[in-house]
């Protein structure tokens, strides 16, 4: 991965971001219990841990002539995102017994909708 380049400086505030979010969010949820901060921490990293390995697969090759290999590495990138969540829930509904249900959900969709703050940690 190019350090310099605009792209990655993005991507990169944005995990950042997303982590400082999802390592946030128990703290918030504190006062609901402590079942509900574990809850909403292990929904933000439900999102956060799939979103970084997305972000390594998709920036993994550059240049023109790696067009191909972009492709290949994005689509797989996503199949492994999307796997990676749908694990982190399965682990979670299983092994979890005293889960919180609406602070999972509510810390993996704050997580997710992190994305928009992708504007203001630019420099444009």
């Amino acid at each position: 991965m190019a350090l310099r380049s605009p792209h990655l400086i993005i991507v990169r505030r944005l995990l950042l971001a997303q982590l400082a979010i999802a390592l946030f969010l128990p703290l918030v949820f504190l006062p609901f219990g402590i079942n509900a901060a574990l809850s909403a921490g292990a929904g933000g990293m439900a999102s956060f841990i799939p979103n970084s390995y997305f972000a390594y697969r998709t920036f993994q090759y550059r240049g023109a002539r790696a067009a191909n290999m972009i492709a290949r590495s994005m689509f797989a990138g996503q199949i492994g995102k999307f796997a990676l969540m749908a694990l982190f829930f399965i682990v979670l509904f299983k092994y979890q017994k005293t889960l919180n249900h609406g602070a999972l959900f509510s810390g993996f969709i704050v997580v997710q909708l992190s994305v928009w703050l992708t504007p203001f940690l630019s420099n444009r």
